[in-house]
């Protein structure tokens, strides 16, 4: 990755709760995950990932969990429907800086 000339992410914990919201609805918008296939990609306890999920609507992002037809015991995945204020590309445009700072190393590295 080229280097970023952006503001560094701060370290504070409401800064890294705040980007740990954006990156995990980044990650959802971009294809279908659910609480393990996220768990996999992020490397975040289960619980922080159901907590974080349920928070993402203070910022206005409408993230919901699909349940798969049929299926019983939650199985399905979750889909951004409205991402509010929050604009996708300015996170695109950080993913692995977001990555780094939320110590989830990325496949794609």
């Amino acid at each position: 990755m080229t280097t970023s000339s952006h503001t560094p992410i701060s370290t504070s914990k409401a800064s890294l709760a705040f980007h740990r919201k954006l990156y995990l609805c980044w990650l959802i918008s971009r294809e279908e995950h659910n609480l393990s296939s996220l768990q996999k990609a992020t490397g975040m306890p289960r619980r922080t990932l159901q907590d974080t999920l349920k928070s993402v609507d203070d910022l206005g992002i409408q993230c919901d969990f699909e349940q798969q037809d049929g299926a019983r015991n939650n199985q399905g995945h979750y889909r951004v429907t409205d991402w509010g204020p929050i604009r996708p590309e300015w996170i695109t445009e950080r993913a692995d800086e977001i990555a780094d700072a939320l110590g989830i190393v990325t496949a794609e590295a």
